[in-house]
This record gives C-alpha cells, structure tokens and sequence, in this order.
C-alpha cells in the first residue's frame, strides 16, 4: 500500500510539472506500453480513465488501485502529455510472469523419483513467478539429491518467458554424478550394541560380502527404524536414535553418519491375574507404538485391553495399572486385570423404535448376538457408546431432535448365567418438519437449478445434517457455475405450530469468473489435436473448478500421462478472466508385466499313447505370461501391446491396437487384433486357431458397456482322438466368419471379490457365409450373477449361464450338429463352470459312431464331444472361516452341456450309458485365502449323479486295430470297451472367485 500511494504521489507531481494544469482537462487518448496483458472486460473494469472524459487525479490513484489488484503487474506508471486541447494518458507497466510448467532432465536414476523432486521445486502451477524462485529451487532440489547420496549432482536451470501469454517455464537440467556409499557409523552414546549387531540391523553393509550399500533416504531413515526395532525386542521401549549429521568424504565418495543412542532402560509390560500373550499387549498397549512411557498412553491401553477383553466375552472385566520404581535397569508396568465370568451375546433386539425397523437399525450397530463367524458375539462398553451415538445420529437425521436411545445390558438372561441379552431402547420423540423454506440471493443462476441440489423442502423432516448437506451442495453448484467466492448462510425459526420450523438460506454470488484461455504445455510426444480434443473448456465458460477436475481426468484416462497438473493463472488477482493451465508429464512409452500362475485339477492334453483316462488325470499347469504395450502410439493416444501366456495346455500370443474415444466419443474405442491360439484344454483333441478381429466398445453408463465386434478366423484340429472324426470333412481347417454383439451390466461392488450386485452378460454371434464363413450358425450365451449380502459376514452369490447354438445350412453330408466346428461348440466343466466335472468334461461323449454310413460302428472311447447348448446354475453360501483373510464356502453346481437345445432336460438320473442329455448336480466346500491379487481357491466337490460311459483302454493305434465287424471274443482284450465313470470326487486350485 505503501509502493501505491509513493506511485500515485509521484504520477500526480509528474502531470502537474508537465502540463501545469492537466487536473480538470479532457482525455484525448489512454495508451499503454506495453499492451495490456489483461482481458478488455477486466481493463475496462478496474482502470475507469476513458477517452473523452475529464482526467482527475483521483481516477488516476483508482486506476493504479485496480491494476495492481489484477494481480497481472509488478509496476505501474503513469505518464501525460499535452495533446489536441487535452491530454494523453499512458499506463507504462511491468507485466507479472506466472509458473507455467517445471521440467526435470535427467537420467533415470532413483531415488528420488520424478514426483519427489517436482515436489521439492516448490513452484506452484499458476502462482505468480520471481527469479528467487529458481534459486530455492535448486536448494532444495540440491538437499534432496544429498539426502539420497548424490552429492556431486549439478543442476543447471533454464528459464523461458512466453510473453504472449507471461508463462514461465523452467527447466533444470540434472547431471547426478555417482552415488556415496555408506562407511562406518560413528556411534554418541552407550549403544550397548556392538558394531557389527548395528551394522546388520541398519542394513547399511551387506551381511557376508561386507560390502557397503548406497546412500538413500529410505535406506537411511530405514537403518534408524532397524535400530530402534532391535532395541524394541530387547524391551528397550523409551530407546532414541537420533542422526546428528552426515559427513560425506568427496575423495572416497564414502558418507559416515553420526548418531547419538540413549538404549533407556528395559521396559516391562506384564499382566497380573490374567495372562496376556505379548502380542496382544504390543497391539493394544501404545508405550509400544510410542517409544515411550507416560500416564496417558498406558491409560490408553487400559482402555484398549477393556475393549479387547469384552469383545471375547468378559464384559466385567476390569482393568487397572501400576507403574513400580525402576530397578536393576527395568522400569515395570504391571495391569492388573480381572476378567470376571465370560459372556455369550445370544441377543440383541430393539424396542421403541416405529420410523425405522429393527433391521435397518440393526445395520447401524456394532453390537451383534453369537453367530458362526462370532462364537461369542460381539460386545464392549465401546461398541455399546457407538451404536447409541449412531442411532442417535440416524433419528436426529430424520428430524426427531428429541430422540433418546439408551442400551441395557441384563447378563442373566433367562436366569442363564453368563449369557447376555442387549436391548437398544428408543423414545423417538415428535419428527420436526420443515413448514417453509426460503432462499434469497440468487441472481445469476437459474433459481429451480439452486433447488434441485437441496436436501430440504416444505413438509419435509427438518434435520441439522441436511442444512450442512444443502450448504455443500449449493456452494458446490455455484463453484460449478464459477462462482469461487460465493458464500452460504444458513437459519432457522419455529414455525406456526409445535415442532414446525421456517428455514431460510441466504446466498451471497459473489463475482463470477470466465475462462479465458486454456493453456497446455509438457506434451512433447503428445499431438496437440489429442489435447485439445479431450479439452471441453472454452473461452468465456463459467470458470469451474468441477469441469477443470473433470478435464484433468479425461487426460488421465488417456493413459499416456503420468502426472497432470492443473490450476488457474494469477489466482489470487481480481481479474474475472483467467487462464486455464494444464502441464502434463508423459507416461514412459514402454510397459512390461510379467506373470506367473498355476492351476491343479483333473485335466489333460490329448493322448494319442493311452485311452484309458477320457475323463482326464489330476495334473499341474504352471502357467507363464508376458504382455509388452506401447503407449502413446503416433503421440495418438492409441496403444499396441503384444500378450502372450504360455502354459502346458494353452499357447496364446495377440497383438492389439487399441484407439480410444473413437470419433471423439467419451467411452467409445475400437480395437484391431491379431490372435494366435494353440489350446490343448480338450481331452479330445487339439485346436489352433488364427484369427483377425475389429472390435469397438461403448461404455453406455457407469455400469452398462456394449461390444460389437467382427471376426474372421481359421480353425484346425488335430489329435484327434475318436475314429468318426477322423474323416476329412471334419479335419480340414476351417474358415469362421462371425459378427456378434456383447452387452455387459456390472453392478458389483468389487469386481474380485464381490459381496453385493448384479452382473449380466448377454453375447449373440451370426456366423455365416455372407461374411466369408464355411459353416453357418447362430450362437447366444447369457449369464446372470447376483449377490446377496444375508448378514453383516455371510454372503448368498448365485449364477446362471445358458447357451445355444443354432446351426443352419448344414454342409451335404454332416447332420446339423456335426456342421459346427469342434473348437466352436460348447464345452464346460471345471472350477469356473461346473465343479461335478474335470476340465471340459461335462456334456455328450463319444459312444461309437459309424466311420461311413451304414457301416459298422467304431469302438466307444468315452471322450467329449461337447454340445451345442448348455446350462449351468452355481449357488454359494460365502462366509469368515478364519479371521478376516479366510473365507469359506458352500456351494451347489448343478447343469450339464447339451447335444442339443431340444435336448436340454432337468432329468436326476441317467437313462444309461448313451444318455448325457441330463442335469448333473455337485455340492461342495471351498476355502478363499485374500491376497493383492485377488482370492486364493480351492474347492472340494462332490458329483452326486456323474455320467457313466464305455470307454477304451488302449492306445489309439489299438483302437484303429480292432474291427468292428467281429465280435469281441475273437479280437485282444483291449478291444472290449470298458464301463467308466467320470468320478465323484472333483478339486481345483486356482486364483479369484468362481464368478
């Protein structure tokens, strides 16, 4: 304020001398040098000298107040001159720079990585921009670079000004030199450890090879936690470490840290009367967490251990401590603890309750009666606080201020000792409602646009919570609208009877902001047209900070940049246009994932060496993934990856372009896709198939995403086992022209592991020869997934899948049936279809067919053929097994695949060993173990109708042997089929849930 009013004396003095009386003269013409940085509108708003109108000096201090609040200047001047009877005004100004974007040349060496060290700049997107900015800059990026071992790091700062738009964009150029390994400590204190012991539990030398490590700050800060821990196991809870310096040797390149060492005496928690383990005590009693001992933190694990021991049953418990003078080195604290009788929750109910239900006030409460996952049910003084707060909570909500809700506990239900019955009582009180609610203020928004977002109305509950909720939400809806200073009241007064209220909202807009501009910068590999397509923001737009939010996410879901920073130009100046500023880092271009699995099961390649086992053999998968994706490809956006698996009984490889927001459409993307698969998962025979697709997908909602996809593929078949389909109308490869459609709703809660929702699938295909196909068919496969949540912990999830396939256009020669391919029939069975079979087991199985027709007919071998419908249903009863990370399960599959959709029949039993048209059913149990990577499972069933079927037992070379013109008796034993079954017992190892 100061500067100001020395300018507006110093402007004032200046037209007095150059003019004498230029106070009262018209204004001829106002220029500025240089040209005004600001928006006309602003301009016009805050400097009010104008042509034509009499000069005054007060305008002229008013005029340097408005400029400089602007924010868009760092001077300014004003100078006159006499001009055409009047006077020429010029603003001389100093333009204020703003950070633009910040860059980070260097090679790839971390620690520190990229977000450390653009942290560590300290330069804010937007904010207003001075040379010792860059000087702090390096300081701290020089501290950084230190902490972390690289103290020969030269950084070397390159500042470009953009004078169109007064960006400043800074980029410093690091060269980090090598990085300092560690030397030997020098230890201040009495450690009590020796040397060696703190050289293994820093990890700063390399056990064995004795070899230093380098210098980072991870590894730094993780050698004092190594140290403190090591003293923590020898009870030394109060121990300090502390690094007084690091001194670094620029000759060696050796850094030796300096440290001081209080061990403090040894700690002991004990318990009197009750056994604790000391994991418990660790967990609940803080002096542990703390490194320290003091009065509140071991009132706080009385506390802690009350709450522990009631939650297993002894809700007398009774918890105190002592604290006995240190001796011989230990400081000890004793609880004192007393259980009492151990209780069992065997009820909880609710009464007094007539708004809300028992259940839905049952859902807010911690407290629960005894159950499979809770031997003896859940209560603490704790959880009884809780649920009355969150009761309480529920009704004051609803209107009902008056409520009272109050637990009773009776520890001798039924004159049972020892078992305990929790009643939660509610006196509701009269339900306050709203009579009017008024709002003033509103200007500049539409009115009913302000409405829509309240939570309150006329003849609806008045509640506390819903006068904060309408504050958050109308605020939000005029930041939306660019209003950042708007401003929200909020009151209250009785109303015209009892219990009634007027509510009245006050509104004040404040000035609203516009977009000036969008500026982008940092996309060196990224296309401009790609920026500026996903940008929605345009010039003279309502400045939302939501649509800002929502742009910078669009970019992430881009997929090509790894960070993307937003914020407005000058954001503190008083100009209503303002710059938009986007500064992007690109993703690196390159990805690779690799993976490693396993499955075990019954399953198996095909065996032209032994027929014996057509219903597969137990067996292990190892499976082995590598996926490569180039990003950002063209600087498009678009993305080309190459996916492999590799395993005993697959061999994919795929290559994908991928281009997102097809025509520019939010959610909308198309693929291209080249795919190689050698699949060995059939007992009967082996298929590779090579294929060409187009794919575009729709995301329609959050939840509902549409496919439409055009595929054209070639098939072949080989080891093949059954004679019949040795024919070479069924071995020759086969070209498959198909267009399908896909719709898929997922409404689960968590797609691992879902516990709520509904997922739907629906897939229908059309191949045929319109689209270059030599065989014709139509394919529909629906799926429907529910989840039910039947309690707090157990969880009801059920599916159905059918399927159906409709040949037409039977090639001469081949029924309908035979006409569909073997690689695109239906197969099914194994731990994600149905667990009554193996792996691709279930459905018709060969039983002997006539190799010409009219011939004799072949030997059966019992092997699948699959079908050309299926139906499958799976029920699971998901419940706590063991702690929070195991979960057990109880389920029923029942279904089966069929020849045929007129086949398809709900039948128990089988009519004999030709019949495979019937509803086969397993029930079973499972465990899930929680992993990062999604549920670890196994699975036991139980096939309580399996299929019994005549089989061959020896190779298939014997098979072609024996003739099926004579009988058995004058043949090799091995030409007399044998009676099979394909088992009742079925397990699976694999990863993630069924479905």
């Amino acid at each position: 304020m100061v500067r100001r009013v020395l300018l507006f004396l110093l402007t004032t003095s200046a037209l007095l001398a150059q003019s004498g009386q230029f106070e009262g003269k018209k204004i001829v013409d106002v220029q500025y040098s240089p040209a005004s940085p600001l928006d006309p509108a602003d301009l016009a708003k805050f400097q009010p000298l104008k042509k034509g109108e009499t000069l005054r000096a007060a305008d002229v201090a008013e005029a340097i107040d408005g400029l400089f609040s602007t924010g868009a200047f760092t001077d300014v001047a004003v100078e006159a001159e006499p001009a055409g009877g009047g006077v020429i005004v010029r603003f001389v100004t100093k333009a204020q720079y703003f950070t633009g974007g910040v860059d980070i040349e260097r090679k790839i060496i971390v620690p520190p990585n990229r977000g450390e060290l653009h942290s560590n700049t300290q330069l804010t997107l937007g904010a207003p921009f001075t040379d010792d900015d860059v000087d702090n800059a390096i300081g701290s990026l020089t501290r950084l670079f230190t902490l972390n071992g690289l103290y020969e790091a030269k950084i070397t700062p390159n500042v470009e000004r953009n004078d169109e738009d007064h960006q400043v964009f800074i980029t410093f150029n690091v060269r980090e030199g090598k990085r300092a390994k560690y030397e030997m400590p020098v230890i201040n204190g009495n450690a009590m450890l020796s040397n060696d012991t703190i050289l293994r539990v820093t990890g700063w030398r390399i056990p064995i090879i004795h070899w230093w490590r380098q210098v980072t700050n991870a590894q730094t800060r993780a050698g004092i936690q190594g140290l403190l821990r090591k003293y923590e196991g020898k009870d030394r809870l109060t121990a300090k470490v502390e690094i007084d310096k690091l001194d670094y040797n620029a000759k060696t390149r050796r850094v030796q840290p300096t440290l001081t060492v209080d061990p403090g005496p040894k700690v002991k928690v004990t318990t009197l009367e009750t056994k604790l383990s000391k994991r418990v005590l660790r967990r609940y009693v803080p002096v542990f967490q703390e490194h320290t001992v003091d009065n509140d933190l071991l009132v706080e694990g009385k506390r802690n251990l009350q709450d522990y021991l009631q939650s297993q049953g002894y809700y007398d418990v009774d918890v105190d401590f002592r604290v006995l003078p240190p001796e011989n080195d230990v400081e000890t604290v004793e609880y004192v603890i007393a259980k009492g009788q151990r209780h069992k929750v065997v009820q909880v109910r609710v009464t007094g309750n007539k708004y809300f239900d028992s259940e839905t006030i049952r859902e807010r409460m911690f407290i629960a009666p005894a159950a499979l996952n809770l031997r003896r049910g859940r209560f603490s003084e704790a959880f009884r606080r809780r649920d009355e707060e969150n009761v309480d909570e529920l009704y004051k909500a609803n209107g009902f201020r008056d409520v009272q809700v109050s637990i009773t506990v009776d520890d001798n239900f039924k004159g049972r000792a020892g078992e305990v019955a929790v009643t939660l009582h509610v006196t509701e009180g009269s339900q306050w409602v709203i009579d009017n609610l008024t709002i003033s203020g509103i200007q500049q928004v539409k009115r009913e646009d302000v409405a829509a977002e309240l939570a309150s109305a006329a003849g609806q509950p008045f509640a506390d919570v819903n006068l904060a909720t309408d504050r958050n939400a109308v605020l939000t809806a005029y930041f939306r609208r660019g209003f950042p200073d708007a401003t929200f009241k909020a009151g209250w007064q009785a109303g015209s009877a009892p219990n009634h209220v007027d509510v009245f909202y006050t509104i004040a807009e404040g000035e609203r902001q516009y977009v000036r501009g969008v500026i982008t910068s940092g996309n060196h590999m990224t296309r401009q047209s790609l920026v500026d397509k996903t940008i929605t923001m345009k010039p003279g737009d309502p400045l939302s900070p939501v649509e800002q939010s929502d742009v910078q996410k669009r970019f992430y879901d881009l997929g090509v940049f790894a960070r993307v920073d937003t914020a407005v130009q000058n954001p503190g100046g008083a100009a209503a246009h303002k710059y938009v500023l986007y500064n992007f880092e690109e993703a690196s271009r390159y990805t690779l994932n690799i993976g490693v699995g396993a499955q075990i099961a019954r399953f198996g390649s095909p065996s032209q060496n032994n027929l014996g086992s057509p219903g597969g053999s137990t067996g292990f998968s190892p499976a082995l993934s590598i996926n490569i994706s180039r990003l950002n490809f063209l600087g498009l956006g678009h993305t080309v990856s190459l996916r492999t698996n590799y395993s005993n009984i697959e061999k994919k490889a795929s290559i994908t372009y991928q281009q997102p927001r097809f025509f520019n459409v939010a959610g909308r993307s198309i693929s291209y896709t080249l795919l190689y698969d050698d699949t060995r998962n059939v007992r009967t025979f082996s298929a590779k198939r090579q294929e060409a697709d187009v794919q575009i997908s729709q995301q329609f909602s959050k939840s509902l995403t549409g496919l439409f996809r055009v595929s054209y593929r070639r098939v072949t078949v080989s080891n093949v086992i059954i004679p019949v389909l040795l024919v070479p109308q069924f071995l020759q490869p086969l070209r498959i022209g198909i267009v399908s459609a896909n719709l898929v709703q997922d409404r689960r809660n968590n797609q691992g592991n879902p516990s709520r929702g509904v997922y739907n699938t629906l897939d229908i295909g059309l191949a045929s020869k319109v689209f270059g196909s030599q065989r014709s068919f139509g394919r529909a496969l629906v799926r429907n997934a529910t989840y039910y949540k039947l309690s707090k912990s157990l969880i009801l999830a059920r599916q159905t899948q059918f399927g159906v396939i409709a040949p037409f256009s039977a090639p001469n020669g081949l029924t309908a049936q035979q006409s569909v391919p073997l690689p695109e029939r239906f197969f099914g069975g194994g731990a994600d279809s149905l667990r009554a079979f193996s792996y691709n087991q279930a459905g018709p199985r060969d039983i002997g067919s006539a190799v010409v027709a009219g011939g004799p007919t072949s030997k059966p071998t019992g092997f699948p053929l699959g079908g050309n419908a299926l139906l499958f249903n799976t029920v699971e009863l998901r419940f706590p097994l063991l702690g929070e990370n195991i979960q057990g399960v109880l389920f029923h599959d029942m279904g089966n695949i069929y020849s045929s959709l007129g086949n398809l029949s709900f039948r128990y039993k089988q009519k004999n060993t030709e019949d495979f048209d019937y509803t086969v059913h397993a029930i079973g149990f499972g465990i899930r173990y929680r992993t990062p990577v999604g549920p670890v499972r196994l699975d036991l069933a139980y096939s309580l109708n399996p299929p019994s079927f005549y089989g061959f037992k020896g190779s298939q070379s014997q098979l072609l042997l024996c003739d099926p013109t004579k009988d058995s008796a004058s043949q090799p034993g091995y030409c007399t089929p044998a009676k099979q079954n394909s088992g009742h017992i079925q397990y699976f190892f694999s990863i993630g849930q069924t479905f």
